[in-house]
């Protein structure tokens, strides 16, 4: 049985997660979002900085900067959740020229223009709310088409040269002059057409076509549900199941946070439970299958040498929930044992945080924090202060322990006894 497992994962199952893990489009997806985090996450910690529910420090806080303190920190937030899809159109187009080796500087400065060609003008002055979380389906979809189209023209060599004497930085930009006329001339029909016959924008189009859907999929207990499964089981054969699933989901739920934040920030409703911090701050404690609960069993319970050294070398990373250390070194890839409670227990985590705070248990994720957040001051940032978040962390790591435990017995018993016939013979 195990063999019939193990054989279906390498012959079906593995050349499949490496054709989608490999797809330009998606990784350029993956990688553009992935470059505009860091600002993301500096925006959020001025968020959480906004809200601290300690009146003293509200007050000292005051003193220095005013009673309109609050408002004044609002300026990087601005700076930085605002401006998400201006940026994503970017550094995707950037990402995926690099893949076609071209000029990622010069597609990415086009399809910045390109996006801002479609968003609508109000007042003579662009519309900022379309800049944000609300632009980022039209920045991915700006981006990749036109650093299609530009690449198209440039591989089939349809642009003006200059001679080999011009400066570098001018014969480049003569290079993108060609494709640049077709893909603004191309965008503006578009807008026209969809203004006109469409009697709305372009963002909004896409939006109700492409981001309706996949917000409901995503957005859903179901979605989320099979987001996990899909991470752990292309993660049991050695593929990193989370980047495939962020190159679909990632845009729709950072803009799951950004809505949360916009609510929390103006102390409404919070709307969404999942989000891209939900998952990484209350499922994927320790990464992918919740291994710092396996990591606690190694590093605290084994008998065997060989599993006491693995709990040394991967529970503090896997604290920062980077466990690559014990997926491939105990390991936890092609390991049909330890498989078993690598799927079990995210989803278990996941029910308990989803119950949680849609009863209202456990406050809502409204604040992006990085991946790598050790948990309880994860759980804390995330929720915007809030004990809750703590406690829920604290239990889903208990709740990990247990359902690894029997099976963390089983490898450490096979590999003490193994270490004791070595002795012996």
């Amino acid at each position: 049985m195990q063999e019939k497992v193990q054989n279906f994962m390498d012959e079906k199952l593995l050349p499949w997660g490496v054709k989608i893990g490999g797809e330009k489009h998606l990784v350029a997806i993956r990688d553009g979002l992935v470059t505009t985090m860091p600002l993301i996450i500096v925006g959020s910690i001025f968020v959480i900085l906004s809200s601290i529910p300690w009146a003293g420090f509200n007050q000292f806080i005051a003193t220095i900067f005013g009673v309109e303190w609050q408002s004044k920190l609002d300026f990087v937030v601005q700076a930085t959740f605002n401006i998400m899809a201006l940026l994503d159109a970017f550094t995707i187009a950037y990402s995926l020229a690099n893949s076609y080796k071209v000029s990622g500087i010069s597609a990415g400065v086009l399809s910045v223009a390109t996006f801002v060609l479609v968003t609508p003008i109000q007042e003579g002055g662009i519309q900022i709310g379309y800049l944000g979380s609300r632009g980022l389906f039209v920045a991915i979809i700006v981006g990749l088409v036109s650093t299609e189209i530009f690449r198209i023209f440039v591989q089939k060599n349809i642009v003006i040269k200059l001679p080999e004497n011009v400066p570098p930085a001018v014969s480049r930009s003569f290079v993108a002059l060609i494709p640049s006329t077709v893909c603004l001339t191309l965008f503006w029909v578009i807008r026209l057409l969809v203004e006109t016959y469409g009697n709305t924008n372009i963002h909004d189009l896409i939006y109700k076509i492409v981001g309706q859907p996949i917000s409901i999929i995503g957005g859903g207990f179901i979605g989320g549900l099979f987001a996990i499964l899909f991470t752990t089981v292309f993660w049991s054969v050695g593929i990193h199941g989370w980047d495939l699933v962020l190159s679909v989901m990632q845009p729709t739920w950072l803009q799951f946070v950004d809505e949360n934040r916009i609510a929390f920030q103006s102390g409404e409703a919070i709307p969404h439970i999942i989000n891209y911090t939900f998952m990484n701050t209350f499922v994927w404690i320790g990464g992918s299958g919740v291994l710092l609960g396996l990591a606690i069993l190694l590093f605290f319970k084994s008998k065997s040498k060989y599993m006491k050294e693995m709990g040394k070398i991967g529970f503090p990373p896997t604290v920062f929930a980077v466990n690559e250390p014990l997926m491939f070194g105990l390991p936890v890839v092609m390991n049909p044992i330890i498989l078993i409670p690598y799927v079990i227990a995210p989803i278990v985590c996941y029910i308990i945080s989803y119950v949680s705070m849609s009863l209202g248990i456990v406050a809502k994720a409204v604040v992006l924090v990085p991946w790598s957040m050790p948990p309880i001051i994860g759980g804390y940032l995330a929720t915007g202060g809030h004990i809750s978040g703590v406690i829920l962390q604290i239990v889903n790591i208990i709740i990990s322990i247990i359902i690894y435990y029997p099976f963390f017995k089983i490898i450490d018993r096979k590999s003490y006894i193994e270490e004791n016939e070595e002795k012996e013979n």
